[in-house]
């Protein structure tokens, strides 16, 4: 989480991750936030939000989502370094939206395929030359590295996660209580 965070994006993983699931008989995830700011920042719109972790959390986390992340701020070099040890270690890492930028900050979608919102991708392939940027599709499964396009196709993606790691039952009932397709055909062009 950071200062000027999108609070759509944040309830996305919220929702998708964060409610406790007593239907899923077989587990589910365990949640948690993280910042490098501090224990409180601000969100867009005003809202505040207390942060229990700094980026000590990482260490640990077998996923990490990286909301839109601001297109002309760089990330600060401790979540940088975070996101390379996460990589190293396995953890997926996943981006909604302008989130790949911090990915491709961090040198991790060097000689991958990734996709952001339409509106930013031709910067992401102008500034991270080496990145196979799919400026059409919803999102981009590269196994440990997953990006998603705008903020809602984050909805999509996380859906993705849950049918990947849990099957598709599990999809359609988290799809089903968010009352959103469990999985939606298409690309971007088609919101453009």
């Amino acid at each position: 989480a950071y200062d000027g965070m999108c609070v759509f994006e944040y309830g996305i993983v919220s929702e998708v991750f964060g409610l406790t699931r007593p239907e899923m008989t077989d587990g589910w995830y365990s949640y948690g936030v993280a910042s490098a700011q501090g224990r409180k920042i601000r969100l867009v719109g005003g809202l505040q939000l207390t942060i229990d972790d700094g980026l000590g959390a990482l260490v640990d986390a077998d996923i990490v989502i990286l909301p839109g992340w601001p297109v002309d701020r760089p990330p600060p070099l401790a979540l940088i370094s975070a996101l390379r040890s996460a990589s190293q270690r396995g953890a997926r890492l996943v981006s909604i939206c302008t989130g790949a930028f911090a990915l491709a900050a961090a040198g991790l979608l060097d000689g991958k395929r990734a996709t952001t919102h339409w509106i930013h991708a031709e910067t992401l392939r102008t500034r991270y030359p080496k990145i196979k940027v799919e400026p059409d599709v919803l999102y981009v499964d590269e196994g440990n590295i997953l990006t998603s396009a705008g903020s809602a196709a984050g909805i999509d993606l996380c859906l993705h996660i849950v049918r990947r790691d849990y099957g598709a039952k599990a999809a359609n009932i988290v799809a089903r209580r968010m009352v959103v397709a469990p999985h939606r055909d298409g690309g971007q062009k088609q919101y453009v």
